[in-house]
């Protein structure tokens, strides 16, 4: 696992790097935190798009790799113009987002909006975006992204949170992150069986639980509620959510590397956002730290 994380974050560099030196050069400069943050999840997604190659019977050859690069990268950009500009930006990204998936068009506003759109043009092109796997899974995480946004209006009032507003924010983060890997196993391999696309969602979905759990004190630095920093024990809860979704994932996907890639990289992501969310505790919140 160390050699292969160690492999891609050196390719997604190369795939990466002259684009963003392109389109966004302010991204390298200084100690270049977000580029670095962006490269370490495209070298995660390209470790589960690996898996997914393999559970297909597929080889992870160089135009998959490259797949999950951009998707790494779109994923991280995306993800930034949802939660680091405000929300009134929020609801604009959204909503030209929206026109480009329904009408392919999206008028950039800054260079940050430029390597965005350059990217996801790039990876579009890889794939035939109307397959209907490929199609459908893009949208529901277009769906799934503006639920999450929806909820932030919700504000804490000193109470508690009624299970059915927990266990609302339970099936939001279950749905933003099982739909992105949804999407990555589409543009991975859009030929990948539908029961095992199902297990793909159930990695997903654990990827947002446990990412959550890391994130727990930058969130609610940010005021952003999510299932998991809202929950009244949750590192009792990640524990039994994680051996649920791996239980599910190593009964219904078939013996072989590919399986054992996916389990391994997702007890790896555990195990280090277990520690991260007790190192943050006690020295801050960091939004820029990389807990590999």
């Amino acid at each position: 696992m160390n050699a292969l994380f160690k492999r891609y974050r050196a390719g997604v560099g190369a795939c990466l790097e002259p684009i963003v030196r392109q389109y966004n050069p302010l991204m390298l400069e200084g100690e270049q935190d977000e580029y670095r943050k962006m490269l370490e999840l495209s070298a995660k997604m390209n470790v589960v798009g690996h898996a997914c190659a393999e559970i297909g019977g597929f080889d992870y050859d160089e135009r998959r790799h490259m797949i999950g690069s951009l998707f790494g990268a779109c994923c991280f950009l995306a993800d930034s113009f949802i939660d680091d500009f405000g929300e009134e930006a929020t609801r604009d990204y959204l909503e030209r987002l929206g026109t480009l998936l329904t009408e392919g068009w999206f008028d950039p506003k800054t260079d940050r909006e430029r390597l965005f759109f350059v990217i996801a043009a790039r990876l579009f092109a890889e794939r035939d975006v109307l397959h209907p796997i490929v199609r459908q899974a893009v949208l529901q995480l277009y769906m799934a992204q503006k639920q999450d946004v929806e909820l932030r209006a919700t504000r804490r009032d000193g109470r508690r949170l009624a299970r059915a507003q927990l266990n609302m924010l339970k099936r939001c983060a279950r749905n933003r992150s099982g739909h992105a890997i949804l999407v990555l196993s589409a543009f991975v391999l859009p030929e990948l069986r539908l029961d095992y696309l199902a297990r793909m969602f159930w990695a997903g979905a654990l990827i947002m639980y446990i990412d959550d759990h890391g994130d727990c004190w930058s969130d609610l630095k940010s005021n952003r509620l999510t299932f998991m920093n809202q929950v009244g024990n949750p590192e009792r809860t990640l524990r039994r959510l994680f051996h649920a979704h791996i239980g599910q994932l190593a009964s219904g996907l078939p013996d072989g590397d590919g399986r054992d890639l996916l389990i391994a990289f997702l007890t790896r992501y555990y195990l280090t956002r277990i520690e991260k969310h007790r190192q943050q505790r006690v020295k801050g919140a960091s939004p820029w730290a990389i807990y590999e």
